[in-house]
């Protein structure tokens, strides 16, 4: 930290940190009671530690970001606490590739870079024990645990009275930032966007796409980058967004593994890519328990054998629209016009779509979109993959293969053969005496 440092002290027996400044070493108001009311709390010696660390930070940040803004020549007079508080959290998902040149000039004074979500969501809660704790003792006459003397207020906080457009302009464009502040009911908490969010219930109905059709279908792909994403999306059951934001060196050509990542847990990679922080913010990730994709014969090994030619080839291209060098990692590109070489996942997914829909319209196959290839990979793990103990894995091992956190999400993808009930009913009715005389009866 540039403007902060953390002290070690002692608060009802437990050990902690205390905060001061680094010029004349002048304690921070506040911090001991908040740490006696994590402590009192039944918070982990750890948590409260991480607390602190993360609260002098932020400070760090406010001081740092009011700084450059007279800097750059803007006046701090107008600035709000919920302002900088949705800026500190952009320097922790952007860092010092922010399109804001305070921003950035202040990332760069603190030599911050973008951290992973689980530590944006330590922040969160760090941020929202320490406001709560200096909006209940702000008043200085308020004593702690029994003590004669009141604590003196934080100084970097304050509660303000807001009318019931600005509560509505919080919670619609910074959200995050009313309910630290307290500006907003606490019990809209539970409204806060979450990562892994339940999906409702499902017909589980017959399977629209097999694996025939795909095998019948490949062959009347032209183009040879499409058909490494057809054959990937068969071969690793992965979502669309998935395969298309997949990055060179998440595909292993020596181990013949193929990898899928967070976003979120690489910011830094993509904005040294040149990529903008609208591009970042676009991609997408539903969540999944294991990065390694189980691949399935035989759409793994013509997967592998299209890759190599495509790397090699015309339709994989080195030189954008404007003869510039190619700066990013993205596998599958856009090929041709103004936007050649741009990564194909910032495209346009409808075109995706209807070529797809076109491609096996070919083969007498109607109705089907890209995901339809996840549904045929899980219905093909979970119960015709053959295995040392039969046919199947079942749902709950291919939940783990296909990355489900939750089993029951799998089970959604566990599709039925009509076909193949029909014929086991029938093997099942000769096995004991069927006759047709018993649907007379």
């Amino acid at each position: 930290m540039k403007n902060f440092l953390l002290a070690r002290c002692v608060v009802a027996g437990v050990n902690c940190f205390a905060i001061e400044t680094k010029v004349g070493r002048v304690k921070v108001n506040g911090v001991e009671q908040t740490n006696r009311t994590m402590i009192s709390g039944g918070l982990a010696e750890l948590t409260v530690k991480t607390y602190i660390s993360a609260l002098a930070k932020y400070l760090d940040f406010v001081v740092e970001y009011i700084s450059c803004l007279l800097l750059f020549g803007s006046s701090s007079a107008g600035v709000d606490f919920e302002y900088i508080l949705d800026k500190f959290f952009e320097s922790l998902s952007v860092g010092g590739y922010s399109e804001d040149q305070v921003l950035a000039e202040t990332c760069r004074r603190l030599n911050k870079r973008p951290v992973k979500r689980r530590t944006i969501n330590v922040y969160r809660s760090a941020l929202l024990m320490v406001f709560q704790v200096a909006d209940k003792y702000e008043d200085a006459e308020v004593s702690l645990f029994g003590l004669d003397s009141g604590f003196e207020p934080f100084k970097f906080t304050r509660r303000v009275k807001l009318k019931g457009y600005e509560i509505s302009r919080l919670e619609s464009e910074s959200f995050l930032a009313g309910c630290i502040r307290g500006s907003v009911s606490s019990r809209l908490v539970n409204q806060l966007p979450k990562y892994y969010r339940g999906s409702a219930k499902h017909f589980v109905g017959e399977l629209r796409l097999n694996r025939e059709d795909i095998l019948r279908a490949i062959p009347l792909i032209k183009n040879i980058r499409d058909r490494c994403v057809i054959t990937l999306l068969a071969a690793g059951g992965m979502r669309i967004s998935e395969c298309l934001q997949l990055l060179q060196r998440d595909i292993d050509t020596k181990k013949l593994k193929v990898f899928l990542r967070d976003p979120r847990d690489r910011l830094a990679v993509y904005y040294e890519m040149g990529l903008s922080v609208t591009q970042v913010n676009s991609l997408r990730w539903k969540g999944r328990s294991r990065p390694e994709v189980f691949m399935v014969e035989p759409f793994a090994t013509m997967f592998w054998r299209y890759y190599a030619e495509y790397l090699v080839s015309k339709d994989y291209p080195i030189f954008d629209a404007n003869g510039l060098w190619i700066a990013h990692e993205f596998v599958f590109c856009l090929q041709k016009g103004r936007t050649k070489g741009l990564p194909l996942c910032f495209g346009d997914e409808g075109l995706i779509r209807k070529s797809f829909k076109r491609l096996f319209e070919k083969v007498g196959v109607e109705c089907v979109a890209p995901h339809d290839l996840r549904h045929c990979y899980v219905s093909f793990v979970a119960n015709e993959l053959e295995t040392p103990q039969g046919k199947g894995e079942g749902v709950e091992k291919t939940s783990k293969i296909v990355g489900h956190v939750n089993p029951a999400s799998t089970a959604v993808y566990d599709h039925f053969n009509q076909d193949e009930l029909t014929g086991r009913a029938e093997e099942a009715y000769r096995n004991i005496g069927y006759h047709p005389e018993m649907l007379s009866e």
